[in-house]
C-alpha cells in the first residue's frame, strides 16, 4: 500500500491502499457484526449497504475527484532483478514507476526486498530514487506534437517519465524525458548502486522528437526509436544513427505524404491499446562464412493514402491556423494490403516467439468477429523489389517448406475482446509441436485461460506461383482448458512447455462489455523487407 512513501508487501504480493481508497468505498463503516440469521441474506453477507439516486451520484462524485490522485501516485511498471550477493540482506532489487513524495513527477525508484519476509508480519518497503535532481518535463511543459497526440490516447494525466524500456542483463535503462532521450545503468556488471545517479543524454542529428525508443534484446548496444514516421536505429556505445526506412518524406502537406513506418495508426491506439509498431526479435543470428551477428526487427507499414484528413482548429488561438490529421469515418471501406489474408483488416497485436524462430501477429475481420494468431518465419520475408524479375528471384530463394501457420482461431457472432494473454512456450527442436497459453471467452462466454498445442504442418509451396488466399494455412489445434476464468496472467520467463509451473493470475466474476471498434488497414514488414506481398456479461 502506498503510506506515506512506502510499499505494503502483504504476504507474497503487493496491494495498495490509501486514505483516498478509503474515501472511495461505497459503503460505510461496517459497526457491528451480522448475526448468523443474517449470513442468509447476500447483501448481509457482503455487507452492502443500501443508499438513495443522491447519496449514489455523490459517492460516484466523490470517488472521481480521488481517482487521479491515487492512479498518478500508485507505482506501475515493476521490474524484479535478482542479486548475486549471497553475504548482503536483500534477495531482490525492484524498480518502477513513481512519484516520489513532495513531487509532482514520476520518476524512476527501487526497493529492496529482504531475503527474509514473515507473512504474518507487515513489510514496508522504502521508496528510493534512482535519479538525481533530474528534470523529466519539457521546459514549461510544451511537448511536441507527437508527444502530445501519444499523450492524450494514453490518458496520461502525469509528468516526468511515464514509459521505460530495461535490459536486465546488462541493467540498461533508456527512457524518454524533456522530448530528448536517457540512459542509465543499475545492476548487470557494474553492480548495484548505492546513491541516486545522474542519467545520460543520448545525442541525435535528427529532427524532431524520438519516440518510442526500445532496447535490443539481442544486444543492448543497440536500441531503436521512430522519428519523423520512420523506423531508426542507433547504437548506445558509439553514437551511431542509421534510418532503416523511408517510407515517410517528411512534407508539410499531410496529403502528399501518407506513408508511415513503425507507428501505429490512430485506430490501432484508440481502439485496439497497441501503441507500438516494431518488435525486436529477441535473439541474434550468426550467417555466412564470416559469421556476421544479424539482428531482426518487425514493424508495421502503413498506407492511409485513401484515409480523409480533417483540419482541427489549433490549440494555440494566437496562431489562427488548423492542423491537419488522417481520421478514418465509421462505415467507410478499407484497402488491407495482406495478400494471405484478404479478409483481415486489423493487425491487433504482433511481436515474435522468445526462442526469436517465429514472428507472430494477431489478426482481426472488419465485424472483429474472427481472429486468427499467426506464425510467420522470417525466411518467409524477403527484400524489397526493385522490378518483377527481381521480386520472382527472391521468391525462388524461399524454401517450399516455409510458410505461415495459423495456430488458433476464435469465431463469434458478437465481437472479440481483443487483450495481451498470449505466452507462447519455446519450440523444441525436431518436433512440429508449438505451445502456448491464450485465454478465450467465446467457448464459454467468460474469459478462460487455456493451454493450446498446435501441429505445424508444411506442404510445400512454390513462391513464384499466385497462392490462394488460406491455402494450407490450417494447423491441428488442441484445447486443454488451465483456468476457471482470467484477466491477468504472469507465468516465470525460463518456463518450458513440460514443466509444471505455477500461474499466477488475475480474475473476476464479470466483466463490463465496453468497446466498439473501428480500423483501417496496414502490412507487416521484417527487417528492411517488404511484405510477402452476446456480449459477456
Amino acid at each position: 500500500a502506498v503510506i506515506g512513501g512506502k510499499i505494503r508487501l502483504d504476504g507474497s504480493f503487493l496491494s495498495l491502499h490509501s486514505e483516498g481508497a478509503e474515501r472511495m468505498s461505497c459503503g460505510a463503516p461496517v459497526t457491528e457484526r451480522a448475526d448468523a440469521g443474517d449470513m442468509d441474506d447476500p447483501a448481509a453477507r457482503f455487507q452492502v449497504q443500501k443508499h438513495s439516486w443522491d447519496g449514489l451520484r455523490s459517492i460516484i462524485h466523490g470517488s472521481r475527484k480521488y481517482s487521479g490522485l491515487i492512479v498518478n501516485k500508485a507505482p506501475h511498471d515493476f521490474q524484479f532483478v535478482q542479486k548475486a550477493d549471497e553475504s548482503g540482506p536483500h534477495s531482490h532489487r525492484l524498480y518502477y514507476l513513481g512519484m516520489p513524495y513532495g513531487s509532482r513527477q514520476n520518476s524512476l525508484l527501487y526497493s529492496e526486498i529482504p531475503k527474509k519476509v514473515r507473512k504474518e508480519a507487515l513489510l514496508l518497503l522504502s521508496w528510493k530514487q534512482m535519479l538525481d535532481h533530474f528534470q523529466a518535463t519539457p521546459h514549461h511543459g510544451v511537448y511536441s506534437r507527437e508527444e502530445e497526440l501519444l499523450r492524450e490516447r494514453k490518458r496520461l494525466g502525469v509528468f516526468g517519465i511515464t514509459s521505460y524500456d530495461f535490459h536486465s542483463e546488462s541493467g540498461l535503462f533508456l527512457f524518454q524525458a524533456s522530448t530528448s532521450l536517457f540512459h542509465c545503468r543499475d545492476g548487470g556488471k557494474n553492480g548495484f548502486m548505492v546513491s541516486p545517479m545522474k542519467p545520460l543524454e543520448i545525442k541525435t542529428q535528427c529532427s524532431g522528437p524520438r519516440m518510442d525508443p526500445k532496447i535490443c534484446p539481442a544486444d543492448p548496444a543497440f536500441f531503436s526509436f521512430i522519428n519523423n514516421s520512420d523506423l531508426w536505429v542507433a547504437n548506445i556505445e558509439t553514437g551511431e544513427e542509421r534510418r532503416l526506412t523511408f517510407c515517410h518524406r517528411g512534407l508539410s502537406n499531410v496529403l502528399d505524404d501518407p506513408k508511415s513506418a513503425g507507428v501505429a495508426t490512430f485506430v490501432i491506439q484508440e481502439e485496439f491499446d497497441r501503441f507500438t509498431g516494431c518488435w525486436w526479435c529477441p535473439t541474434a543470428t550468426w550467417e555466412g562464412s564470416e559469421g556476421l551477428k544479424t539482428l531482426r526487427i518487425l514493424y508495421e507499414e502503413v498506407d492511409e493514402s485513401e484515409v480523409e484528413v480533417i483540419h482541427v482548429p489549433s490549440p494555440a488561438l494566437e496562431e489562427r491556423k488548423t492542423d491537419s490529421y488522417r481520421y478514418p469515418r465509421t462505415g467507410e471501406s478499407c484497402d488491407p494490403r495482406l495478400s494471405l489474408f484478404p479478409k483481415v483488416e486489423y493487425i491487433a497485436r504482433a511481436g515474435w516467439t522468445r526462442d526469436g524462430k517465429y514472428a507472430w501477429a494477431m489478426f482481426l475481420d472488419r465485424p472483429q468477429q474472427r481472429l486468427q494468431l499467426v506464425l510467420l518465419p522470417p525466411a518467409l520475408f524477403i527484400p524489397t523489389p526493385e522490378s518483377e524479375e527481381q521480386r520472382l528471384a527472391f521468391a525462388r530463394a524461399v524454401p517450399q517448406d516455409v510458410q505461415p501457420h495459423v495456430v488458433y482461431e476464435e469465431v463469434t457472432n458478437v465481437w472479440i475482446n481483443v487483450h495481451d494473454i498470449f505466452y507462447p512456450f519455446p519450440q523444441p527442436e525436431g518436433t512440429e509441436e508449438f505451445c502456448f497459453l491464450r485465454a478465450n471467452e467465446c467457448k464459454t462466454g467468460f474469459c478462460h485461460l487455456y493451454r493450446v498445442t498446435a501441429v505445424l504442418k508444411s506442404h510445400g509451396y512454390d513462391w513464384t506461383q499466385p497462392l490462394s488466399p488460406g491455402e494450407g494455412e490450417q494447423s491441428l489445434n488442441l484445447l486443454v482448458e488451465s483456468s476457471s476464468g482470467a484477466r491477468h496472467t504472469w507465468i516465470p520467463r525460463e518456463a518450458e512447455p513440460q514443466d509444471q509451473v505455477q500461474v499466477q493470475l488475475q480474475q473476476l466474476s464479470e466483466i463490463p462489455s465496453q468497446k466498439n471498434h473501428k480500423g483501417c488497414g496496414c502490412s507487416l514488414v521484417a527487417g528492411t523487407t517488404v511484405p510477402t506481398s452476446s456480449p459477456p456479461k
